[in-house]
């Protein structure tokens, strides 16, 4: 894909995860491959306005090219450096997962088989500092082995061999979400 198309790729998918309220206002980030570097939404932008002239670039070593990027940068960075499959990576803060966190809910004990079938094994990240090495280390690490990482009181990363495949995982981690946090809810009222 060429450079203008990954970039018009991040655009669209930013802002769907935008609508879908998966990010809002300046919060999460996205990032896409390329053969020299990586494409990643800038830090401080409200993602709905975003054109792909505030997009970021940062080489295979970790400079800087054009623009400001996310604080979360560094994760994008280290899971492209140690998960070659990596082609995309999302993060997002969800509504109902960051509930259902709250709540002490295990992601790995969704009521519906789907969770299993199309997330495969989700892991849950101990908590650390928004932005700090700690927290990107761990979570990079983890990405070599998982797609779909909660990030304790935090947001979801998701990991993909393309961009849509990454934003997908966030989509559907956030409706089985949705489900528990409703079949939560109807218990409590009528049971």
């Amino acid at each position: 894909m060429k450079e203008r198309d990954l970039k018009k790729e991040l655009i669209r998918f930013t802002k769907l995860l935008s609508e879908k309220g998966l990010i809002t206002g300046a919060e999460g980030n996205l990032s896409i491959k390329t053969n020299k570097g990586f494409w990643i939404t800038p830090t401080g932008r409200i993602k709905e306005v975003i054109k792909e002239k505030d997009l970021c670039f940062i080489d295979e070593n970790g400079n800087f090219i054009t623009g400001k990027p996310s604080s979360e940068w560094g994760m994008h960075f280290l899971i492209y450096k140690k998960n070659k499959r990596a082609k995309a990576v999302v993060h997002t803060h969800p509504i109902y997962g960051l509930c259902l966190n709250n709540l002490g809910f295990d992601f790995k004990k969704f009521s519906l088989k789907e969770a299993e079938l199309i997330l495969g094994h989700i892991i849950t990240v101990p908590y650390y500092e928004p932005g700090s090495y700690e927290l990107w280390e761990v979570t990079s690490d983890l990405a070599c082995i998982y797609k779909v990482l909660f990030l304790e009181k935090h947001g979801l990363v998701t990991v993909g061999e393309t961009l849509e495949e990454a934003v997908n995982l966030a989509l559907i981690f956030e409706k089985l979400c949705k489900i528990e946090y409703k079949i939560k809810s109807l218990k409590e009222k009528f049971l």
